[in-house]
């Protein structure tokens, strides 16, 4: 399966190739317009490719950072594999040899060959196990168009974009809601549920100078996040989140109800069970009412995150390594809420509002115990937080139990010994290590 990949990583690292490519495939002049739909498609595809690899990468140099069984030269070698340089382009040919087999290696480093098969061996292992199948587009519903294949006029009243077809001479004549400037590449989405068409512009951000503190925060479901001052931003997000868990429970009742009925008729009157499937357990509108939700979710986070940079201004955000949340929690409703809970939402809006606001990302720091740990005493014990309120049962603090565990997210930025990777059992002996120490007599 990897190696279907290869054969597309030299386009990654070379978008000249496409030109190559399009001759090949019979397209003599690159100005065609079905050369420029097709050189703008496999653009797409290539780029869906890419950010695969790049989220694929980062799975497995967490791996290879937690990683017990590996030493210190093997961990350097495998991290020069994956190794990508702030500025300019990743040397895929570094990624290749894992798959290929390929000796590759470079200055500073240590390790013989024998090691360094190992560890490639290992690296291809771990990317089969994190690539899974390759990406696909389920349903074409967004096309790329250049300058050349739209025409922007307006009437007295109104602005309309007229988009090529493959039909020459013909074109799809759009209005517009509004008076936009529009050129460069375009993006077309159709909206069949709303029977609309959006017209996606690319833009570049104006970038604002970054602030003077550093602020860590709690991201929640009750609210989208609490900082370290104790602030809670956007409680209405929380609202949403429980609007949308009961519609679900609710809605999950009812269609179960149905399925039965369904069940029963399926034998009994064939006709009534294809009536009951195509009128009552369709999914057009609980995709519309999901999407609501959501869009609603989206929002709040989206003012979150304005009202954090305006309020605290921060240069440097500490903030924790929720994917790992999964699964069951306590009860039914708090694992619902979970399971809705939009963690890459919220990470795409973090990072680029930070990018906005000249932020530096420092990634997600250790927060193991967070929650227990008394930021005055350090004593750690998961009697200290009661729900809501965090007490300290050595030294009586009191204090939000959100507000808690963002002042200890934001102290472990600079941390030494707790890293992003220190296992949580040598976190615990750390935190308990320096209450002792603190209070020796």
């Amino acid at each position: 399966m990897e190696y279907a990949h290869i054969k597309y990583l030299h386009y990654l690292g070379d978008k000249r190739s496409l030109r190559d490519e399009l001759v090949s495939r019979g397209f003599t002049s690159p100005f065609g317009l079905q050369a420029r739909m097709w050189k703008l498609a496999l653009e797409d595809a290539l780029y869906t490719l890419e950010r695969q690899w790049e989220a694929a990468i980062e799975a497995v140099k967490d791996l290879v950072a937690r990683h017990e069984g590996l030493t210190g030269e093997e961990k350097h070698y495998a991290f020069w594999l994956l190794y990508k340089p702030p500025k300019g382009g990743r040397d895929w040919r570094r990624i290749q040899a894992i798959f290929t087999g390929e000796d590759v290696t470079g200055e500073n480093i240590d390790l013989d060959a024998s090691g360094r098969s190992r560890v490639r061996k290992y690296l291809r292992r771990v990317f089969r196990r994190v690539l899974g199948r390759r990406p696909r587009v389920r349903k074409a519903r967004s096309f790329a168009v250049d300058q050349q294949m739209y025409r922007v006029f307006s009437t007295e009243d109104r602005q309309y974009i007229a988009v090529a077809t493959l039909t020459p001479g013909e074109r799809v004549v759009v209005p517009l809601a509004g008076i936009h400037a529009v050129d460069g590449n375009l993006r077309i989405v159709l909206l069949p549920d709303e029977r609309a068409v959006e017209v996606h512009i690319s833009r570049d951000p104006r970038v604002y100078p970054p602030g003077e503190e550093e602020v860590g925060i709690d991201l929640g479901i009750t609210e989208v996040f609490t900082d370290d001052a104790g602030r809670k931003y956007r409680p209405e997000y929380g609202v949403a989140l429980q609007e949308m868990s009961d519609c679900i429970l609710d809605k999950g009742r009812k269609r179960q109800k149905l399925w039965a009925l369904y069940r029963r008729y399926l034998e009994e009157d064939p006709a009534r069970a294809r009536r009951i499937r195509k009128n009552n357990l369709g999914f057009a509108k609980q995709r519309r009412k999901h999407g609501k939700y959501r869009r609603r979710c989206e929002n709040e986070i989206n003012r979150a995150f304005n009202e954090l940079f305006k309020v605290r201004r921060p240069k440097v955000i500490a903030y924790e390594d929720l994917s790992h949340l999964r699964g069951k929690a306590k009860s039914k409703g708090l694992s619902r809420k979970v399971s809705l809970w939009m963690r890459r939402i919220t990470k795409e809006h973090l990072e680029y509002k930070s990018y906005v606001n000249s932020v530096a990302d420092p990634g997600p720091v250790n927060a193991a115990y967070a929650s227990q740990e008394c930021p005055v005493c350090h004593w750690v014990d998961p009697l200290n937080r009661d729900g809501d309120v965090f007490k300290c049962r050595k030294c009586g603090f009191t204090a939000d139990a959100d507000q808690v565990n963002a002042i200890n997210v934001k102290g472990r930025l600079h941390d030494e010994e707790i890293t992003r990777y220190t296992p949580y059992r040598e976190v615990k002996e750390i935190l308990l290590r320096r209450y002792y120490e603190k209070n020796a007599v």
